[in-house]
């Protein structure tokens, strides 16, 4: 009898912890939906937006954003010494638009790394740390695969940083597959630290010379010596194509140094290794989620997946 009693007390503590964790993703599942108010939430904080130019229009920026939302401030950094076309609907957009030059280095991933490291020390957490940072590149090709820009606003305002693009499925000889969908918010930890690349050439332009780093192996091995901190977790998220949005305040998950090493070792050149390793790691060095978290938004996530093979 008393085991029999041991066993009920048992499986009902077993009953009660899987109704709390139940309620845990409910509640954030809740939380991960698109506000019906966002446009009057998002009113009350500034927008900055930041673009990686090389020589792509930026009109699509404009006209992804929309009437809705008003933007601070628009920096525009110029890498390939090219005229910024569509520049003028950004001029509409926002009252404050700067165009300034950098050197052709790191690709986008060095832009943002520089912009975080010029702002650091001048963002108030107290008094603006939730404000919104978009961090874009020129081009627009993939614009289908972007979220609904009250989607992204809606997930910021609530965990801090979101990914603009939709999360993407395996693909088929003829359709994707849903049951595969990759998720955004859970990539499986030691396969993605392990990750490395040999080579890159998706333009013309593209040189790989000096793509290879003859210091980092992997990723795990520039992510260690970056200095970054990520919390120990079974998984990390991952938000690819270098197109995401943060509140201001996630960039004090990591310390200054570290933004100054990212900036410094995506200058080694163009076309390097070192920027696919950045953009694997946006979303974890800027990303306050545990798992049920991340698998509540995977889950809002998934209803926007790519349905086809691009």
């Amino acid at each position: 009898a008393s085991r029999m009693l041991t066993e009920e007390i048992s499986d009902s503590a077993e009953q009660d912890s899987t109704n709390r964790t139940k309620s845990i993703i409910e509640a954030r599942l809740g939380l991960m939906e698109v506000s019906p108010d966002i446009i009057q939430e998002i009113s009350k904080i500034n927008i900055s937006i930041v673009v990686s130019h090389c020589e792509s229009n930026i009109e699509w920026i404009k006209n992804y954003i929309g009437n809705n939302y008003s933007v601070k401030d628009i920096t525009i950094y110029s890498k390939c010494g090219k005229n910024v076309e569509g520049l003028s609907a950004l001029e509409r957009l926002s009252p404050a638009v700067d165009v300034i030059k950098l050197p052709n280095v790191g690709r986008c991933d060095h832009t943002f790394a520089h912009w975080i490291k010029t702002h650091y020390e001048l963002i108030d957490e107290e008094k603006d740390g939730n404000d919104i940072v978009m961090f874009l590149k020129d081009n627009g090709r993939h614009e289908h695969q972007y979220l609904p820009i009250d989607v992204v606003f809606s997930h910021v305002s609530k965990t801090g940083f979101g990914c603009i693009v939709k999360p993407a499925c395996s693909c088929g000889k003829d359709k994707c597959i849903n049951d595969m969908l990759i998720p955004t918010m859970q990539h499986e930890r030691k396969s993605l630290q392990s990750f490395s690349k040999t080579e890159h050439r998706r333009l013309r332009r593209d040189d790989n010379s000096d793509f290879v780093s003859k210091k980092y192996a992997d990723l795990k091995s520039w992510e260690e010596d970056m200095g970054f901190i990520i919390p120990d977790s079974e998984t990390m998220p991952i938000c690819y194509r270098g197109l995401f949005v943060a509140q201001k305040k996630q960039f004090f998950n990591q310390p200054k140094m570290s933004w100054e090493q990212m900036e410094s070792s995506l200058s080694r050149g163009d076309n390097i290794v070192e920027g696919h390793y950045a953009e694997r790691l946006w979303a974890p060095i800027l990303s306050d989620v545990d798992d049920e978290s991340a698998r509540a938004v995977d889950k809002v996530l998934s209803q926007y997946a790519e349905k086809e093979c691009s």
